[in-house]
């Protein structure tokens, strides 16, 4: 594992000898290892480059692994419902190991309609003025997020026990990704109690700048915060000029949700 993670923090790859030097494991252990996971589809390698790069067979697993979390089934319809009434990307986030993890996410219309007419007419693109999304992999469903960067992961910060929150934060800190990010423990705390109280959470250029997004709460049976749904997408854009009214809509995408997957046995309006 330690090996898969390593050659999987490196675009294009590693070489044998490259691998066991940053591990510092003998060359003969790290060429075993390494043509063993290759067996078994965990790497594959490039023989013109002797580069070894993750392989398929950890997509499989994780696939297994986000299909027992039954809530993304269950959550598809909201999240459609969310994007196509806002235009906005929709989706659904989770804690783990610290991070915020993107379990489902549904495109919004703006954003299918940029990318085709973009790819459909390059050049006359190129003079249109450009929206601000998010690259590739920080859309990617199963991409970690630095939890107090996002709306999602401020929703999940909020409610969690206080022996909980201190440990997430000393083990994770509060690493700056934008000029915006908050990096003050008091200033977090602050704004996580504000969240308590409102119901729901704003990132405004936290984790990327240009980007805004909104989330609430999901709640379980038992009445805890088991996932945040969110809306996100450039500040730039004419959906934010009533930010009330996608916060009505979070809300309500959110009580559906909990109801679907059964979460709730008090009546909707518990969830705000």
């Amino acid at each position: 594992m330690a090996v898969l993670e390593t050659i999987a923090q490196v675009p294009g790859g590693l070489r044998n000898a490259e691998i066991h030097r940053r591990m510092r494991i003998p060359k003969s252990t790290c060429s075993y290892i390494l043509s063993r996971l290759e067996q078994k589809g965990y790497l594959t390698k490039n023989d013109a480059t002797g580069r070894y790069r993750v392989g398929l067979t950890p997509v499989a697993l994780a696939h297994n692994a986000l299909r027992e979390i039954g809530v993304r089934t269950i959550a598809e319809p909201a999240l459609y419902k969310l994007a196509t009434a806002t235009g906005l990307s929709a989706g659904i986030g989770i804690l783990e190991r610290g991070y915020v993890l993107i379990i489902d996410r549904v495109e919004g219309n703006d954003f299918v309609r940029d990318v085709v007419e973009s790819a459909e007419a390059i050049a006359p693109a190129r003079h249109r003025p450009t929206r601000h999304y998010p690259v590739r992999e920080d859309r990617a469903i199963g991409r970690e997020l630095p939890a107090h960067t996002t709306a999602v992961g401020k929703v999940l910060m909020a409610w969690l026990p206080e022996p909980a929150l201190l440990k997430l934060l000393e083990q994770r800190g509060l690493p700056r990704r934008t000029r915006k990010t908050i990096t003050s423990k008091a200033r977090l705390v602050q704004e996580l109690e504000s969240v308590r109280e409102l119901g729901y959470a704003i990132a405004d250029g936290e984790y990327s700048s240009g980007l805004r997004s909104i989330a609430t709460p999901i709640r379980n049976a038992a009445g805890f915060v088991s996932a945040g749904v969110s809306l996100n997408g450039p500040i730039t854009d004419v959906a934010w000029d009533d930010p009330a009214e996608l916060v009505e809509l979070v809300k309500s995408a959110a009580r559906e949700i909990s109801r679907r997957a059964q979460f709730l046995r008090e009546a909707p309006s518990a969830i705000d």
